[in-house]
């Protein structure tokens, strides 16, 4: 296979992805400051080449209320790190103000936030997750490309998911870096802390899988035809995901996982119901 320019970016975004998954999970703030960076780098590096920038400005363009209003976000979570004089604290934090009240009269400033640093850190991580989709808008432009990154997010998934079902019938012990809180000794996490996060983490590759087999189902052509394996992973993709978020027992990552099936299911029933009705008006006497 030759690697290309926009293979060796789809498989540094590709490791920057696992790291993330892998080692963030737990939100600790020294791998938020790694991922930060590193796809800070590949944001920059990409920005670049005048191709990706075209695809960068027209992603923007076409979605502009949503990035500004993420941007809107992104600046109330980094004003809550600023320290305000105190009597603007009173106006815009009313219960720490008095709290600080209560503890000292010689508090001249402080911050919205309990915990400045961790929030700062917090608004280091959501940043990285909107810089992660430009990336991905300005690099998988292609049907082959988006192909390409559902399939490495449905095997990730599955592969995320195997882990943590195994880790659950063993008991969910601490592994190495991975240090299983109390609450969740009864469910499936894997990597992450938290079986929320991480049934949302698996829902999304279940979407990723969902949409490689529309696109199968749609697209009769040879290319299709001939990839018959792609078809049996990704259903073998599907069964281990489902079984991660079911074994996670997250209450909002099983309803949306139902609500997911429902959708693509009606879906396909309409489409048959569309198919069968154009046969039927072709052999109508």
């Amino acid at each position: 296979m030759k690697l290309t320019k926009n293979k060796l970016h789809q498989l540094f975004l590709f490791f920057i992805l696992i790291v993330y998954c892998v080692f963030n999970s737990g939100n600790k703030n020294l791998i938020i400051q790694i991922n930060f960076i590193l796809i800070g780098l590949l944001f920059l590096f990409s920005l670049k080449d005048k191709n990706y920038k075209l695809h960068f400005f027209n992603f923007y363009f076409k979605n502009q209320k949503f990035v500004v209003l993420y941007i809107l976000f992104l600046l109330i979570i980094l004003f809550q790190t600023i320290p305000l004089p105190i009597y603007v604290l009173k106006i815009f934090s009313h219960q720490k103000y008095i709290f600080l009240d209560l503890l000292s009269n010689n508090i001249l400033f402080s911050s919205i936030s309990l915990s400045p640093t961790n929030t700062f850190f917090q608004f280091l991580n959501y940043l990285s997750l909107i810089l992660f989709l430009f990336i991905v808008k300005m690099i998988f432009y292609r049907t082959s490309h988006v192909r390409r990154f559902f399939i490495f997010l449905s095997s990730v998934g599955a592969l995320f998911s195997i882990f943590a079902i195994v880790l659950y019938l063993f008991g969910n012990p601490d592994v190495l870096f991975i240090k299983k809180t109390y609450h969740y000794k009864d469910s499936s996490t894997g990597f992450f802390i938290n079986r929320t996060v991480f049934s949302i983490f698996l829902l999304f590759c279940l979407l990723a899988a969902l949409e490689i087999q529309k696109y199968i189902s749609i697209h009769n052509n040879t290319e299709i035809k001939d990839n018959f394996f792609l078809k049996i992973y990704t259903r073998f993709f599907i069964v281990f995901i489902t079984l991660g978020i079911l074994t996670s027992f997250s209450r909002i990552g099983n309803f949306l996982m139902l609500i997911t099936i429902i959708s693509y299911l009606i879906h396909e029933l309409k489409k048959k119901k569309i198919s069968t009705f154009n046969l039927d008006f072709y052999y109508m006497p």
